[in-house]
Formats: C-alpha cells, structure tokens, sequence
C-alpha cells in the first residue's frame, strides 16, 4: 500500500463533507481527507505552504484588453486654439447682436473680423508653448480690483502688448473683456456714436451677449475647453464687469494696436455722445455750449492718447468728454448761489437751474440699474449663512452651485441621484427707449429751468451776498461731495459706467489744469512771459 503522504491543514472553513477532518493529503491527483474519504472540486495544482508551490500545470492566463480612449479634455496648443475659438464665436455673436438689436450696419461684422484677425495673427506661437504655462497666459479679470491697482491703472505705458509671434509661451491670450472693447473700437472706425457705458450696462444686464459666454457655446466645445479658460468664461456669472477694468482694456487695446501695427484711432463723436449725456441728465443745452467751448479754449482733443508715457483718466476720450461737461455745468449753474461763476462764455443771461429740483426728480435711468447680483452675494456665503437658509433660498444656492460645477467627468453612478436644475438666467433689463429719455428730459428741464435774474427782476441781495453766489466749488475726494454734488456726479458716473471715485478724482484733475491754464493766461496778458 502506497504510503500516504504529509498530512495537511485546509483552509479556513472547509473540513470534509463525510467525517468532518479537516486534514488532508494528495494522491494520484486527487485529494483525500486524513481519514480516506475523497474531497469533490478539487484544483489541479498543488497548493503548498508558499505561494505558487507544486503547481501541477501550466496556468494561462488571458491578456487583458486595451481601451484606447481620446481624452476630452483638451490642452496644450489644441485647448488654447478651442479657447480662440470658443471667444471668436462670442465676437460673433455680439456683433450680429448689435446689427439686429441696434440697427447698426451689416459692416460692422467685417470690421470686427479684420481687428480680431489682427489680434490674434501672433497666436500661432502657441504651437511652441509648454502646456504648464497654459493658466499662466490668462489673465483672470476680477470685478473687484484692488485699491492700488485702481490708484495706478491710468499711468501705464508698459501696458502696451507686444503680439509679437517670437513671444511664443509669453503671447498674451485675448480675455473675455477685449470682445465688448474690439465692438466699441470697430463701432468708432465705423462713426457710429457708440458710449462704453452702453456696452457695459448691456453686457452686465444680459442684453449683449457677454455673461452667458460659456453656456453659449456648442457641448463638444464646452467638454473639451481646459479648466483654465472655463473658469475665464463662467466669470461674468459670478461677478459684474466693472467700467474702470472696461476703460482700461479699451484703452490697452488701442495702445496696442498701435505698437504693433502703427494704427491709430479716430476721435469719438464728441457732439453726438455729448448730446445724449445731456439727454440722459436732463441737462440745458448751455452745458453742451458751454462744453464745446471750453474744450476749445483749452485746445482739448478727443483722441485716444497713444504718444503719452503716462495715461491718467482723463486722457482717456469719454472721460475727458464728461469731465468737462461736469466742469461746463458747475460753471454755468453753481450748485450754491444761481450767478454763473464764469465769464467770457455767452453766460450774460443763461437761466437759473434749480439743482434740489433736479436731485428729486431725476429717475434713475433703467440702464443704470443692474440685475441685482445674486451670484455675488452667493459668493460671499459664510457656512453659517448657508445653514440659516430657508427652503427657497437654498434651492436657489443650490441651483447657483451646481451652474458653476464642471460635469465632464460624472461618475457614471451620479445619474441615478436627482441634481439641482441650473438657475435660468435672468431676463434682460428693458431699456428705456430714445423717444421716452426726450420726455423725460423735457419734463424735468420744464421744472427746473427758471428765468433768468436780472432782467426786470429785482434782487433783494445786496452785492456782498452776490459775490458769494458765484464762488466755483472744488471737490478733491468723494468726502468732500456735497449732497448735490454726489448725485450729479454719480448720476453722471453712471451713464458713464465708472464708478464716483474715478469721476471725482477726474474732475479735479481737469480743474487743476484749468487754473494753470488761467494762470498761464493772465501771465501772458501782463506781459510776464
């Protein structure tokens, strides 16, 4: 009899079906119990104390298939040719936007083309670019910019691009803003009397296509957009452009299209937005007079300056046009007293203007009211707020969140959980239209327009209390605004689409260099020079 052979422990939970060993050993290839009884199921290898142990036959095993997959997620030069791509879809769209809504010519679409062709002709540089530096090449435009960048935005030269196709890695992408400013620039070349504060206003009320950018494009384009420059996009959802970073990008871009192409801009329509800044403040007509005038006296032009080391606010031509119409009206009608503080303007018999009058009848024109800006606000959410919210308000963060969340990569088991809907977006504001903007500055020139004094009416103030009547006041900080003050120039802010500071610091600017100027003249009428 065959000697049995070494005794051995099964595993864990198995014993022999017939008497219950758990022992046993191996013979002709069969497995047996210590006790004799053959075990069923038995594998034909040998399994020893060490892994793989007495294998009895060759194991095959079957190669595992390869998926080739394409990864969606671009990047690289292809991710940052999508993002062109995705920003010249927008350019379109806002041009068709404005020929359709606004009746602007069908040649502005041409014009806008050419000046993006002359944009981003430098981008095939990109071909080169390491893609570690692809978030580096975008500038994130915040809608809150930091107190110096304010303080210094206005004095740069070395805001000027190169776009230069040497730069590789370093050419500079386009950003969203620079679509809305190549529509402005492109209306300019045209003539069409266009204000950045329309633009603006229309951008951030949802009119021009601007703040649904990255809903807007195609799905492939969206899934296939590197992360970088899906945040660029979804920006204008979660905050508002404001008008300093939108001045500013214009007059970037038309610092560099001169640097790199010699190209230089006509001047603004001067007159045209003159008269609807009056219309929309309800203004007299001696203010655009007025305006014109000193503009000529002062020798100002309403070009962009692309020859100067330092740009300020008021080199740029829209503010320059304010600021002196601002100027113009506080001339001609002092927000204290009613005798104009200025001669030698055609000012002998100009009407009285009662400012508290106006203060309390000007409505707030529509363009100037924004959306109010959840998404702002949902931004700003502390955990504890959060946590504080009712049902609604908590579906509404919810469907705000889940706007902002990139889907792409899904697991696929999240299809069988319920998500939030994405908030729709929020209707338009409705603009006032130019025949109810006449009326309304018809009816309010109506109530503060008064006779002027002087002409067969009798002054109960005596020459000391006329000569306080005419003192010019002077405003250096938004601290120092009077009450009337602050509304007209908030009011005129507004229509500009820039904010009070930059008004005020623009103003004063302009009055500095008015009393050098008349110091200069006096000097030269005494015969100091």
């Amino acid at each position: 009899m065959e000697e049995r052979r070494e005794l051995r422990r099964m595993p864990p939970g198995e014993r022999c079906p017939e008497c219950g060993s758990v022992k046993w050993y191996l013979q002709d290839g069969l497995r047996f119990c210590s006790r004799g009884h053959q075990i069923e199921g038995f594998i034909q290898f040998d399994v020893g104390e060490d892994e793989d142990s007495g294998r009895l036959g060759a194991v095959t095993r079957r190669e595992r298939e390869i998926r080739s997959s394409e990864k969606r997620q671009l990047s690289g030069q292809e991710g940052k040719s999508l993002y062109l791509e995705a920003l010249q879809l927008l350019l379109r769209n806002q041009a068709l936007w404005l020929i359709h809504e606004k009746g602007y010519g069908e040649e502005l679409e041409t014009v806008i083309r050419d000046l993006w062709d002359l944009r981003i002709r430098g981008s095939s540089s990109l071909a080169t670019a390491d893609h570690d530096t692809a978030e580096a090449q975008l500038e994130m435009f915040s809608s809150q910019s930091l107190p110096e960048e304010n303080k210094t935005a206005w004095k740069l030269r070395s805001r000027t691009q190169s776009w230069d196709p040497e730069r590789d890695a370093d050419w500079p992408m386009p950003t969203l803003p620079e679509t809305l400013g190549l529509c402005y620039l492109a209306s300019l070349l045209l003539r069409i009397p266009t204000r950045l504060g329309e633009l603006l206003h229309w951008a951030n009320n949802g009119n021009i296509p601007y703040k649904t950018a990255y809903h807007d494009l195609p799905r492939e384009m969206q899934d296939r957009l590197p992360s970088a420059y899906v945040k660029a996009l979804k920006l204008p959802l979660r905050s508002s452009l404001q008008g300093g970073i939108f001045y500013r990008t214009v007059m970037d871009l038309v610092l560099s299209y001169h640097l790199n192409y010699g190209m230089v801009f006509p001047e603004i329509s001067s007159v045209s937005l003159l008269v609807q800044y009056a219309k929309m403040l309800a203004l007299p007509i001696e203010s655009i007079v007025a305006t014109k005038r000193l503009s000529a006296a002062l020798g100002y032009r309403f070009q962009f300056a692309v020859n100067k080391t330092n740009i300020l606010p008021i080199d740029h031509p829209e503010i320059r046009l304010i600021t002196l119409l601002i100027f113009a009206t506080k001339l001609c009608f002092p927000f204290k007293g009613n005798q104009p503080s200025t001669e030698g303007l055609g000012t002998a018999y100009l009407p009285r203007f009662e400012w508290e009058t106006w203060r309390q009848g000007l409505v707030q024109h529509p363009e100037d009211e924004e959306l109010p800006n959840k998404a702002a606000e949902f931004e700003a959410m502390t955990p504890n707020q959060v946590v504080h919210m009712n049902d609604e308000e908590l579906d509404a963060y919810f469907a705000h969140m889940t706007a902002l969340v990139d889907k792409r990569n899904e697991n696929p088991i999240t299809q069988f959980f319920p998500t939030e809907t994405p908030a729709a977006p929020a209707p338009p504001v409705p603009e006032m239209s130019e025949d109810e903007v006449d009326q309304r500055a018809s009816r309010l020139l109506s109530q503060t327009l008064e006779p002027p004094r002087g002409l067969g009416i009798i002054e109960a103030e005596g020459p000391s209390g006329a000569s306080d009547d005419i003192m010019y006041e002077a405003f250096r900080s938004v601290q120092d605004l009077s009450g009337t003050a602050a509304a007209f120039y908030k009011a005129t802010g507004d229509a500009a689409g820039i904010p009070l500071d930059l008004v005020v610091r623009a103003v004063y600017m302009l009055e500095q260099r008015v009393v050098s100027w008349q110091k200069g003249q006096r000097a030269m009428d005494t015969g100091g020079w």
